[in-house]
């Protein structure tokens, strides 16, 4: 059997369809989740391997840091896919969200990585994949704090890049929207499918191949992966 794939945040939307992805091609996955969710039963069921683990702070991090090495004796890759969407609250709150942000985006993969970096070297080709956001590179004006961590986390991928090279390859994606929520009203759904030449929301079957093409590729360190339908080139 292969050894095991770590994604952060494994039960829900991108997650959890990668995680399917993953099972359905028997391949051994160990998931972090924050919320139960009815699609955790369903990834037990299939034979992952679900963990608890809060990274909106620091102790939450490290414990799950202590959790996951003490569970993961060989890891094959790590996912980073853990992530918190949240408006701006304004005013003195804004600090408070920008250190949450920080900590769930940068903090969790910084501390992770070091703790499973052990586990990653006693398989053969270990990556790590970073997953980043389309506005990590042009910012919101509603969701700084979430914008200026994920851009924080596309530099922490190239520290950690050369920190683990040549042993452990470490890359980001940067998704645009992939999959619609199914409270997005028709305005926004008609709205962001403008938003790129593609003119498509193409699900998350296009973000699995591209994590997987990162994790193959014995060549590829460092590198921040576009996945946007061409949007930047419909920006004036």
């Amino acid at each position: 059997m292969s050894d095991p794939i770590l994604i952060t945040g494994g039960a829900t939307r991108l997650g959890f369809a990668l995680a399917t992805h993953y099972l359905e091609n028997n391949r051994p996955v160990v998931i972090t989740f924050r919320t139960e969710r009815p699609e955790l039963e369903e990834l037990k069921q299939a034979g992952a391997v679900c963990i608890y683990a809060d990274f909106s702070t620091d102790a939450g991090i490290i414990a799950a840091a202590d959790t996951l090495e003490d569970r993961c004796k060989t890891l094959q890759s790590i996912v980073h896919n853990a992530s918190s969407w949240i408006t701006d609250p304004g005013g003195p709150s804004d600090l408070m969200n920008l250190a949450l942000m920080m900590r769930i985006h940068v903090g969790a993969s910084m501390a992770l990585t070091e703790a499973l970096k052990s586990a990653l070297l006693k398989t053969s080709n270990p990556s790590v994949v970073n997953i980043s956001d389309h506005v990590a590179n042009r910012g919101s004006d509603r969701h700084m704090a979430y914008a200026a961590s994920k851009s924080a986390m596309l530099n922490l991928t190239k520290s950690q890049a050369k920190k683990y090279a040549p042993d452990i390859r470490v890359n980001a994606l940067c998704p645009a929207l992939l999959e619609f929520r199914h409270d997005d009203d028709a305005g926004y759904r008609l709205r962001t499918i403008e938003k790129s030449v593609l003119r498509q929301v193409p699900g998350y079957g296009v973000a699995i191949e591209a994590i997987c093409y990162l994790q193959s590729n014995l060549y590829t360190t460092g590198t921040i992966l576009p996945l946007d339908g061409g949007r930047p080139l419909k920006m004036p």
